[in-house]
């Protein structure tokens, strides 16, 4: 073997050491949740089972039978279609670490988008949840919740997107906002919870777990908005930030979600220790939908430029990159479906012309399902931003 091959060959090893040191250090220390996030599991996102005890069982079955309705339709409307475009145009290869910014609610379809990721890791200004809560509720309490946890998830399953309103419905009450998302993804995908943990980010970027008697000790300290235009939750800043494992039903590898409840606007980002934290992960795979176009704006260019300077590769619809931002960083911008103006009406200006003149500089591609925001006509439309 040559002096070459041997420094490869130890190179590979150890990025492979590193890969699985990395994976076991996530779930070392800190509480695990499990118990409750099955209950959650079965009870809000109907995954399969029996019911647990403490539920009324009428009450569960006569909510999964309509939220299999919307589970049916996303399947159908979105799953059917968009696996085969995804597996067919996302390259192997790329970065297993997904990084999904203004991502509330976003692991359903991260996981359709980039199947074979290791750790997915979504950042928006909602909570993860008190998972504990559910299962002190009333049969009273219970039905309301899950009527209104229905409401609310059924409109991301009807039309593959989160609205504001619906997010911020869920900041309060009695099922965890976005845990219960992320349960109700793993529901209809054929996945099943292993762990659940909450942590907090040190001031050097790494993680550290909660036990019983941290969060006992953060329990009156409510979690307040992360924005003026926002909304205070009721549950304790304890649950603010989660790390959901998962496999498939029956076995198999388990991969890593980690929801963190942050404002990315430059002024809370830049600097900060989620930034450090994110910088720890080095090359990534990016994916942004529904973002209100926050990224176009410069309020917000240190969470581009994070992306920019570390992504290999990234899904989007028009509220991400704009082609002079993907440009300037050695990056090709490639176009599918219609684009003719802003969804947002009040983002109709530099960034939506720019946006109109990236999709009409390229070959009509056709896409068969909504990704994200439509445009201005309702039409769906989605970008690909990989390095030239």
């Amino acid at each position: 073997m040559t002096t070459r091959h041997r420094a490869q060959t130890i190179l590979a090893a150890t990025a492979i050491l590193s890969i699985l040191f990395n994976v076991s250090q996530v779930q070392a220390g800190g509480h695990d949740f499990i118990e409750e996030a099955k209950a959650i599991y079965r009870v809000a996102a109907c995954g399969p089972g029996d019911v647990p005890l403490g539920f009324d069982g009428g009450t569960v079955k006569s909510h999964c039978g309509r939220m299999e309705k919307n589970m049916a339709s996303y399947r159908e409307n979105f799953i059917a279609k968009a696996a085969p475009f995804f597996a067919g145009t996302v390259p192997s290869g790329l970065p297993r670490s997904v990084v999904v910014p203004f991502g509330g609610g976003d692991l359903l379809p991260a996981l359709v988008v980039y199947p074979g990721a290791a750790e997915i890791t979504t950042i928006s200004l909602e909570g993860a949840g008190d998972p504990r809560r559910l299962m002190k509720a009333t049969p009273r309490q219970l039905d309301r919740a899950l009527n209104m946890y229905r409401s609310n998830v059924g409109y991301m399953l009807l039309t593959n997107d989160n609205s504001n309103e619906n997010i911020r419905n869920m900041e309060r009450g009695a099922i965890p906002n976005q845990l219960a998302f992320s349960l109700t993804a793993l529901a209809i995908l054929g996945y099943e919870p292993v762990s659940l943990k909450y942590f907090t980010i040190e001031d050097d970027g790494s993680l550290r777990y909660l036990s019983l008697d941290e969060i006992a000790a953060m329990e009156k300290s409510k979690g307040r908005r992360l924005k003026g235009t926002w909304i205070d939750t009721d549950f304790s800043v304890a649950f603010r930030n989660m790390e959901l494992a998962f496999r498939k039903r029956g076995g198999g590898r388990t991969i890593i979600h980690r929801h963190i409840a942050f404002n990315l606007d430059n002024s809370h980002f830049n600097g900060s220790p989620l930034q450090k934290h994110l910088e720890r992960k080095g090359t990534i795979s990016v994916m942004i939908k529904g973002a209100s176009y926050l990224p176009w704006f410069e309020n917000f260019s240190a969470i581009r430029n994070y992306c920019l300077g570390h992504m290999a590769y990234c899904v989007s619809d028009s509220t991400g990159i704009l082609p002079k931002h993907a440009g300037d960083a050695g990056f090709r911008q490639v176009t599918y479906g219609s684009f003719s103006g802003a969804f947002l009406e009040n983002e109709g200006g530099s960034g939506a012309a720019a946006m109109r003149e990236l999709f009409r500089s390229q070959p009509s591609r056709p896409l068969s399902f909504r990704f994200g925001y439509s445009d201005v006509r309702k039409l769906n439309h989605l970008i690909i931003t990989s390095k030239r």
